[in-house]
């Protein structure tokens, strides 16, 4: 499957989208809050009418951070974020419910942002058994130390859910990224300080290398909920 992940200008959806859809892909993903009302949710909803593949993309819907499916000019599901930081909480509402979306490429999970450092929020999702994990970011990376903590996360959901864990951010100032893992967790694609459309060749076919899910012990894991 050839993946496209995007690093866009902020705030210039309307901007950005015409150029970036021009790339052809079975999955494009934009960014958390890439899309920010709903004119630029129409102009996607428009550029995608007659365009094969899914989009997935962050969409800030009033006090909600939503990731949207996007197929042949419609939002086919969605998501709502669940795990806030402390500062998100002043201005925004969570979801309540940790699932995947729905798409023709099969199941998707999509922890959003933040929720990517909860391996409990990526482990609920991995546990309807998705093709593929896609963190959508905000922001870049503010340090050094956090790109490569945020990066090592990815490397550890891919590893842990055998699932190839992708994701990507905006180009805003910080340290952009976006960067892919195969489900053993091996990197097929990194990039850094850079701008634009990035594709990777990925194999979902479901390949479970080890089976932890066969092996949790579920029945001894109920202090995980307390």
């Amino acid at each position: 499957m050839k993946i496209c992940l995007t690093v866009p200008e902020r705030f210039a959806a309307r901007k950005e989208l015409p150029p970036l859809l021009e790339e052809d892909a079975d999955l494009t993903v934009f960014p958390e809050g890439f899309l920010r009302s709903k004119e630029d949710l129409e102009l996607a909803l428009k550029l995608t009418e007659n365009r094969p593949g899914t989009v997935l993309s962050g969409y800030r819907d009033g006090e909600l951070e939503k990731a949207v499916a996007i197929e042949s000019g419609r939002v086919i599901d969605e998501y709502a974020k669940c795990v806030l930081t402390s500062a998100e909480r002043e201005k925004k509402r969570p979801g309540n419910k940790i699932r995947c979306l729905q798409s023709s490429l099969g199941r998707l999970a999509v922890p959003i942002c933040y929720e990517l450092h909860f391996p409990e929020v990526c482990r609920l999702m991995a546990l309807e058994g998705p093709a593929l994990m896609v963190n959508i970011i905000g922001t870049g990376m503010y340090h050094r130390l956090q790109y490569e903590q945020w990066r090592s996360l990815a490397k550890a959901r891919a590893i842990e859910n055998e699932t190839p864990v992708i994701g990507c951010c905006h180009f805003c100032g910080e340290l952009p990224l976006a960067f892919a893992f195969d489900e053993r967790g091996r990197e097929l694609l990194e990039t850094q300080g850079r701008r634009g459309a990035f594709t990777v060749e990925m194999d979902i076919t479901g390949e479970k290398p080890i089976g932890y899910m066969a092996d949790r012990r579920p029945e001894l894991f109920g202090a995980l909920s307390v």
